[in-house]
């Protein structure tokens, strides 16, 4: 599969603009929307490739210059394990390597995690969850709506177990419960004043 390494990590189906410059990313791109092919962003940290990343494809050229440059925006659709990379594969510019697709994220089972969902949804934010009305909660979907960082969804599939997955997402739920908590009462002071 081809390669974009990037600092960048994303769970399927969200999205990300990209401004393409490089000879060989260009390659990449147009060969893509010609083609139809996806390609892999494995996730790329101090200038090293770790062992996951995730599976785009093409949503659209938002933009061309004169020069070349691109601005497109990506989908992406799964994730993928990193098996072997080659910094270029043969008669192209750009890197690539064999890659695992991950099954789909399974649903939660956590009982407490599912009240503790539903409890900051009823509180503090009621379309938290309304995308996913009418099926099963999965660990994928959460991480989606929580916004983190990409080191930190990465660090959250790099874990062994769901315990682990769980426990993260209470902790991030916790503290997001606490910041609307302090949110509210700022905004309760201020407009007591």
């Amino acid at each position: 599969m081809p390669f974009f390494p990037l600092g960048v990590f994303l769970f399927p189906g969200e999205d990300l603009p990209l401004r393409i410059f490089e000879p060989r990313y260009l390659q990449l791109i147009e060969e893509a929307r010609t083609e139809g092919f996806t390609f892999a962003i494995p996730f790329s940290k101090d200038d090293e490739i770790m062992d996951y990343g995730c599976e785009v494809k093409l949503q659209q050229v938002v933009a061309e210059s004169e020069q070349g440059r691109m601005v497109v925006t990506v989908e992406s659709v799964a994730l993928v394990r990193i098996h072997s990379y080659t910094s270029q594969l043969a008669g192209k510019l750009y890197a690539g390597g064999n890659v695992e697709i991950l099954p789909p994220s399974p649903p939660i089972r956590s009982r407490s995690l599912i009240d503790m969902l539903i409890n900051y949804t009823e509180q503090f934010d009621p379309d938290f969850l309304h995308d996913f009305e009418g099926r099963e909660l999965c660990y994928f979907d959460i991480m989606q709506s929580l916004n983190l960082s990409s080191e930190d969804k990465y660090r959250f599939i790099v874990m062994s177990c769901n315990e682990d997955r769980e426990q993260f997402l209470e902790k991030q739920i916790e503290y997001l419960m606490l910041i609307r908590k302090q949110e509210r009462m700022l905004n309760d002071d201020f407009s007591l004043n």
